[in-house]
């Protein structure tokens, strides 16, 4: 049952199905319980697929793991609660992060956060309950501080360092604001027109963003 390439498509097919035997128990066993109504599930998963088997994983997004293209940050996300979330409601639009999370899920739970508390999350608990809306705040990320041990993946699917997504829009760059790359993700959520010369007002403008929350990190000493 078990190949002896791990690496390959056959092995990978067999962890999915091992996977969805232990989903399956989870859930089960909530319903033995007589807790499955009163118990919030959230599958998801914290990077992009390697290897990604010509795309196939990532459902044709550019990019995988070690990646700041949506093949490599764009993650499935499935959330039950029977009786508070409506069943079989897919949202294509609505942008959700890990860091939403915690607000959302204690907004949710009636769980009020320390006094003062400050986080990159934002609440999104109405998004959760299968409302959509836009996130009303940018989301930044970091990948890859060198060409050594970040030298990977290659060729189309290596983007830049840093990436900023606001609203429709969505900007990549290097530290040095080399390599840009101006992508409207609704218009084109596979990453394949880079339009950055053409609406170079919009690109500048998050390129600002980007580089302070950058400047703000903490760098690493030689």
């Amino acid at each position: 049952m078990y190949p002896k390439n791990r690496e390959g498509e056959a092995a990978f097919k067999r962890v999915l199905k091992e996977l969805d035997v232990q989903i399956g128990r989870l859930i089960e066993g909530l319903k033995q319980l007589n807790i499955e109504d009163n118990t919030i599930v959230v599958f998801t998963s914290d990077n992009g697929p390697m290897p990604s088997f010509k795309g196939s994983r990532s459902g044709g997004l550019r990019g995988s793991k070690l990646s700041l293209y949506e093949g490599g940050i764009r993650m499935p996300f499935i959330i039950s609660w029977p009786g508070h979330i409506p069943a079989g409601r897919t949202d294509m639009n609505s942008v959700v992060t890990a860091l939403d999370l915690l607000p959302s899920l204690s907004k949710i739970c009636g769980v009020n956060l320390p006094a003062g508390y400050k986080a990159d999350g934002v609440d999104r608990a109405a998004v959760l309950r299968g409302k959509p809306s836009a996130r009303p705040a940018d989301i930044f990320w970091e990948y890859g501080r060198n060409n050594i041990a970040y030298s990977y993946p290659k060729a189309l699917d290596k983007s830049p360092a840093l990436a900023i997504r606001s609203g429709r829009w969505k900007l990549l760059m290097n530290e040095d604001g080399s390599d840009r790359e101006l992508y409207d993700m609704l218009a084109d959520p596979l990453e394949k027109m880079n339009i950055v010369s053409n609406n170079e007002k919009i690109a500048a403008q998050l390129q600002v963003k980007l580089q302070n929350w950058w400047s703000h990190l903490p760098k690493l000493k030689e």
